[in-house]
């Protein structure tokens, strides 16, 4: 079902459905957490909090994300239990400005969303610069609750390889689940985009988050399970990025490898640096790039 519809207009659903991962999750523990979370807010719906802070990010978070080596990377390589990106052959070519472009739609609320932009910022870093990056939650009457992230509306991204278009369509909830709103409306072209390539891989609906990487390569879901992120913030989660064995390492790092290789893909293999390193051509391999 689609939990909390509130004042969001009908159409695609918030986001994927635990039921169409390919992890299993601790329902159990989960909705412990889920009770806590209403308790403390006061009802569930009834507190007139604002929604979670949005802050300037960390310089040191940031550079704790783009400082992981690429032999750190290839170390992680692509651990099992993550999800694949998916690939379509024979399709238009996605460009933006003269360069192959990259369209993320997700949701600020979205706490699948949250987890995977730990990854994109991570491998997109590879090949350009983000600037205006914020750190916030996603949402905290979710399931998994209150995900350490970041958003990208307002954000920018430069590289001469590769355009990154970010859309964060929706916004946090504010007060209960649903309790949010359009954040960054889509345009025609995106939404076509995201409804075809969503039926196209057997999708009942379209979902957060969705990325698509030139019509070639395809994020449709989270790669990994955010529940490795639950309870921690994020000057924890990058702290433990310097530690290849980490469960929250393995997950970003692996995540991001399979994001480099479908960049790569984009960008004939450059630089090659990143695109020929051993992390990045095993994730390839994985995708069925190579």
């Amino acid at each position: 079902g689609r939990p909390g519809q509130g004042p969001a207009p009908a159409g695609p659903p918030r986001r994927f459905s635990p039921a169409t991962l390919a992890y299993g999750t601790a329902a159990l523990v989960v909705v412990v957490v889920i009770l806590i979370v209403v308790l403390v807010s006061g009802g569930g719906g009834k507190s007139q909090s604002p929604g979670p802070a949005v802050t300037p990010a960390s310089p040191s978070v940031l550079q704790a994300i783009t400082g992981v080596s690429q032999g750190q990377a290839n170390t992680v390589g692509v651990p099992s239990g993550l999800n694949a990106p998916k690939t379509a052959t024979g399709q238009p070519a996605l460009t933006s400005g003269g360069k192959p472009e990259a369209l993320y739609i997700g949701a600020e609320f979205c706490p699948y969303c949250g987890a995977e932009r730990w990854a994109l910022i991570m491998a997109f870093s590879r090949f350009g610069t983000f600037s205006g990056l914020k750190e916030t939650t996603s949402s905290p009457y979710d399931s998994p609750p209150a995900v350490a992230t970041f958003t990208f509306a307002n954000a920018h991204y430069t590289s001469n390889l590769v355009d990154f278009t970010m859309v964060e369509n929706e916004s946090n909830d504010t007060s209960g689940l649903g309790t949010r709103h359009v954040l960054q409306p889509l345009t025609k072209a995106q939404q076509d985009l995201w409804t075809k390539y969503s039926a196209q891989f057997g999708l009942q609906s379209t979902g957060f988050p969705f990325v698509d990487f030139g019509n070639k390569v395809f994020v449709l879901g989270p790669t990994y399970n955010p529940q490795v992120l639950l309870g921690l913030d994020q000057g924890q989660i990058a702290q433990k990025l310097s530690n290849p064995s980490d469960p929250v390492t393995q997950a970003v790092v692996g995540a991001a490898n399979y994001v480099t290789a479908a960049i790569c893909d984009l960008t004939g293999n450059q630089p090659s640096s990143v695109c020929s390193a051993s992390g990045t051509t095993a994730a390839a391999k994985q995708i069925g790039l190579s």
